[in-house]
């Protein structure tokens, strides 16, 4: 099983279900969760975050439990319909990834999935966060050093920014 944090009792759930099409109103996934689903579950775009996408853990979850959702937004429920070609997606997509990586880069990313507890994928997308979070700190820290400091005062530039409108 892949570990989708939050997600992950939705999973096991659904794996454990026989029937083909398991039917859960909201707030019976938010009790399987033992949280409440995210406002975007809700929202004028609810369709996009209950795709059947990889790309997000939520939906990992589901796939992982060889299920495709169909929801039914006007009621505020998701039907869980079997479908047993789903097999291995993250798996697959997991793999596809971790091909293109250098023997060292792989082992990498082994050891952190180990260390965090979480899946290959979620250790890429760990390390790329802080690798970008470290540029970003390395940038401004670089403008800082190379930069004259401002003769105004930032309160001077927020009341201009005010009087002006």
């Amino acid at each position: 099983m892949c570990d989708m944090g939050v997600y992950t009792p939705l999973q096991t759930y659904l794996s454990q279900r026989t029937e083909d099409i398991v039917e859960l109103s909201y707030e019976e996934i938010e009790r399987i969760l033992h949280r409440p689903l995210p406002p975007t579950a809700y929202g004028d775009n609810k369709r996009q975050w209950w795709a059947n996408s990889t790309s997000v853990n939520q939906a990992r979850a589901w796939l992982q439990a060889k299920r495709r959702v169909r929801l039914d937004p006007l009621h505020n429920t998701v039907a869980f319909i079997r479908d047993e070609s789903l097999a291995d997606v993250a798996s697959e997509d997991e793999a596809s990834l971790m091909g293109l990586l250098e023997p060292c880069a792989r082992r990498l990313v082994q050891d952190v999935a180990e260390e965090q507890d979480i899946s290959a994928s979620d250790a890429i997308a760990l390390m790329i966060n802080q690798a970008a979070r470290a540029r970003r700190r390395d940038t401004l820290d670089w403008f800082a050093a190379n930069t004259a400091p401002s003769a105004v005062s930032s309160a001077e530039l927020i009341r201009a920014d005010r009087d002006a409108r």
